[in-house]
């Protein structure tokens, strides 16, 4: 009988011991403590440090194909290194905006990668042109949206974000792109600059 209680208490304490080790870390920031950007071929030299989209997108201007990408990284540094992730889920919430509207599959589907970026860059300054670079390593696609309005929530990116922390020197944040870059295509989410900060992108760790 002894030994069982002692197994038992054992156990309780281990379950108690585990639960508090576990700490989740919820990232949301708004457009002063943030990371993103939006890079075109449409004006491939110009900066969209400042934009209200998160996009991923294939489109026209003026008759000219045009494709847009994505930028975001996320301050892990409350990540202890060598930290087990125990799970990783980004949420991208959808809008309507006013310069690039919503999501669309006019010419086929909208499906996109995230994939980690591998060099620096400076939100401020990152072009199309000047673009970082990117590893398909653990790349996570996003499947083809199913109305104009849906959000993306809980996007496991759990070895991505493994990764990251596992390599810090080579690990820059997100960039998102569709799978197929032909227009007329496109998946449309607020960015950390939007001013509904409920739709700013989010990182649960």
């Amino acid at each position: 009988m002894k030994k069982n209680i002692i197994k038992v208490l054992i156990a309780l304490f281990f379950n108690q011991y585990i639960n508090a080790q576990v700490t989740t870390i919820v990232l949301q920031p708004n457009e002063d403590n943030s990371k993103d950007a939006l890079i075109s071929s449409y004006e491939p030299s110009k900066n969209r440090g400042g934009h209200s989209d998160f996009v991923a997108m294939s489109w026209t201007v003026s008759g000219n194909p045009a494709n847009y990408r994505s930028l975001i990284e996320f301050d892990l540094s409350n990540v202890p290194s060598g930290a087990v992730i125990n799970s990783a889920y980004l949420s991208l919430y959808s809008h309507d905006s006013p310069g690039l509207g919503s999501h669309s599959t006019s010419s086929g589907s909208n499906e996109s990668v995230l994939s980690r970026i591998t060099s620096s860059w400076d939100e401020n300054a990152v072009t199309w042109n000047n673009q970082p670079t990117t590893t398909a390593e653990n790349e996570v696609f996003l499947s083809e949206s199913s109305n104009s309005t849906q959000d993306y929530l809980d996007i496991d990116v759990t070895n991505l974000i493994e990764d990251m922390i596992a390599d810090p020197t080579n690990s820059h944040g997100f960039l998102l792109k569709l799978l197929n870059e032909q227009y007329y295509r496109k998946l449309v989410f607020a960015a950390s600059g939007h001013s509904n900060s409920d739709l700013h992108p989010k990182l649960e760790v």
